[in-house]
């Protein structure tokens, strides 16, 4: 039918639309943080963008899930607001209609969700921690922070005060370590990385500096200037940490039989879920009037997806502390939402008041009787 395809490429271009300026803005604040990290010396620099990108494959899903509550509400609101409703009711065609092509569009962006909850995010997260720590292992100019102290793996510390990323060159470089017993120093005025040819090591060229070298404590301490001095840069080999829980595997996952392991697997079959019941929240409050601020809807929808996401985070709590039975699970908050859901979209198919309550209903008609 016309009515759901227009339905359907309205809403998906919403959703599309939404995400992507959640994507950016999320964007933009991971960026900010990242470079605060960077500034700190706790990440390097070249790494920033692949960590960027990870971190925004790592929330897509929840991201995905926002954007497809706030599309489809969005959509029914602007038919409702521009009376394509009141047309399609004149037609025979109310709320319930449209549940089909809503639900066809959340079947779509459901499949990827799960895609992402169960595999992609998962993925991102592993991806991101050995990232980080292949960085930390390797011993890298170009990756080392300018005008801060750095920790080599060989157990030296490594100051520059500037760094040149397209040549590499290092400006005024303070180097310092124990070996065996006997501190060194070296001070130089500049410094590149080259790696020998032959043999593969990679090396630190100091130019035009001092060596002080000697035991601590003691007053005999050699000094020796030097035009070059090449210094083997070490790594120690690099161990993969055993996977974190939020980033094994699907398989991995439901192999394990801890309390944590539980709490992953359900927060994982959440999100899909909590698409599917959002999506029918959509069109219950997507309903609006002339007379009703445009905005009204969309704050009592954020108002649903807080409460939710909160219902959600006590629910892993309680399910890891073990006063949740592990056989509900998380299901006791979804069972509880898409019930209201369904209450609430009956009521509305049926044009009647969202919370009316027989008690309520009951008083108001023995007043008006008595007027």
């Amino acid at each position: 039918m016309i009515i759901y395809r227009a339905f359907v490429r309205e809403a998906a271009r919403n959703t599309a639309a939404i995400t992507l300026v959640l994507v950016v803005v999320m964007g933009f604040v991971g960026l900010t943080v990242l470079l605060g990290r960077a500034v700190r010396g706790d990440l390097a620099e070249d790494i920033l963008l692949q960590m960027l990108g990870l971190e925004a494959l790592r929330r897509l899903d929840l991201l995905l899930t926002l954007g497809l509550y706030l599309g489809v509400l969005l959509t029914a609101a602007r038919w409702y607001r521009d009376s394509e409703m009141t047309v399609l009711a004149a037609c025979g065609i109310g709320l319930a209609q449209l549940l089909r092509p809503a639900l066809l569009l959340t079947a779509a962006v459901v499949i990827a969700i799960s895609a992402l909850s169960f595999y992609f995010t998962p993925w991102a997260l592993t991806r991101m921690e050995r990232l980080k720590l292949e960085r930390e292992h390797q011993t890298q100019p170009m990756g080392i922070a300018p005008g801060i102290f750095n920790e080599t793996p060989g157990g030296k510390t490594f100051y520059a005060e500037r760094v040149d990323r397209r040549t590499g060159i290092l400006a005024n470089v303070f180097l310092s370590g124990l070996d065996g017993g006997r501190e060194g120093i070296v001070v130089a005025r500049a410094g590149y990385p080259y790696t020998d040819e032959r043999t593969g090591d990679r090396f630190l060229a100091l130019v035009d500096g001092n060596s002080y070298d000697g035991i601590p404590g003691e007053a005999a301490y050699r000094l020796l200037k030097f035009e070059t001095l090449r210094v083997r840069l070490e790594s120690k080999p690099f161990v993969a940490p055993p996977p974190k829980v939020d980033g094994m595997g699907t398989a991995e996952l439901l192999a394990q039989t801890d309390a944590d392991a539980h709490v992953e697997w359900h927060w994982r079959l959440s999100k899909p879920l909590m698409a599917t019941v959002l999506a029918l929240f959509a069109l219950v409050l997507a309903y609006t009037d002339p007379r009703r601020g445009r905005l009204s809807n969309l704050f009592a929808a954020i108002l649903v997806y807080v409460i939710y996401s909160n219902l959600l985070a006590l629910g892993q709590t309680l399910l890891k502390k073990g006063f949740v039975p592990g056989s509900a699970g998380l299901w006791w908050v979804h069972a509880g939402m898409l019930a209201i859901a369904i209450y609430l979209f009956t009521r509305r198919a049926a044009n009647r008041p969202l919370f009316g309550w027989p008690l309520f209903a009951r008083a108001a008609s023995e007043a008006g009787g008595r007027h």
